[in-house]
């Protein structure tokens, strides 16, 4: 007598109990996953521009003919013409670091800002004498150079002077900066990763300040005012109304709390204020 064989199979409730097995395994796993890949990623851009930097260096130091080096242009085209890509972002940004060096900047997976304006500044005053010549002047009468001013005649030549010399600032996370006479032959140096074009007279923003006559920096708030550039000062010939970075000590608050303080010794090292801008709020913390 034959015996019927019925084949066996998963029921309904078996199969959800599995597919919410597998849906919790999933979770489980996922942001370690996730975090896995980002990391592959950043790890194979950091070889990436490795390779780029060394070819960098290695065109410049052998092709270049001249006693002096790539400007900003010429970086950045070498750096769109290279196979050494971030597959994320595409061609890197490259300029100066601000100690002259090349810097190869990924737009997905470099972040932290950390360019030392001022340094680029005494890197092309070293090279420009016509540029020395000029902040000496403006040091000397207590005047103001303002990248905000777009037209200003001073900015535009040290703007052509630093592309010169391969700093590409804004690419370095440099947005606005201004250069302070304080008479004497010093000045103050500001400059902050904010754009204060949309910014209203009064608010605060944050920002690095180099003093010259004692080579400190000090990491604070600064007043947005408003000025006027001279239809003479204009590269355009016409006059403008424009945001600033306040001026003097007046608009100026140094950043303190209980858990941050910036000594004497910390002022003359450029790392230890970089890393108290670092942690500051966007805006001053507002007390009761």
């Amino acid at each position: 007598m034959e015996q019927s064989q019925k084949k066996k199979g998963f029921t309904l409730v078996e199969l959800i109990v599995v597919l919410v097995i597998l849906a919790i395994l999933m979770a489980l796993i996922f942001p370690a996953l996730v975090k896995y890949i980002d990391k592959t990623h950043k790890k194979v851009c950091e070889l990436n521009k490795a390779g780029l930097l060394r070819d960098l260096t290695m065109e410049e130091v052998y092709d270049w003919r001249k006693d002096s080096s790539y400007d900003a242009v010429k970086l950045q085209e070498l750096s769109n013409q290279s196979e050494y890509k971030c597959a994320q972002a595409g061609p890197y940004q490259v300029s100066r670091a601000g100690d002259g060096s090349i810097a190869v900047v990924c737009k997905e997976h470099d972040t932290d800002y950390n360019f030392n304006m001022n340094e680029a500044l005494e890197h092309v005053m070293g090279t420009s004498e016509e540029v020395a010549e000029l902040i000496k002047k403006y040091a000397n009468e207590g005047k103001k150079i303002d990248s905000a001013s777009n037209t200003g005649k001073a900015y535009s030549q040290i703007l052509e002077a630093l592309n010169i010399a391969g700093f590409n600032v804004s690419k370095q996370g440099v947005q606005t900066w201004s250069l302070q006479g304080i008479g004497s032959g010093n000045y103050y140096f500001y400059w902050t990763t904010e754009d204060i074009a949309s910014k209203k007279v009064g608010d605060q923003v944050k920002v690095m300040r180099y003093n010259s006559a004692r080579g400190t920096y000090t990491a604070g708030f600064v007043s947005v005012t408003e000025e006027t550039l001279s239809a003479s000062d204009s590269t355009d010939g016409k006059s403008h109304k424009y945001n600033v970075i306040g001026r003097g000590d007046r608009s100026f608050s140094e950043y303190k709390t209980d858990e941050v303080s910036q000594s004497d010794a910390d002022k003359k090292n450029y790392s230890s204020i970089y890393g108290v801008f670092n942690k500051m709020p966007a805006q001053p913390e507002m007390k009761n």
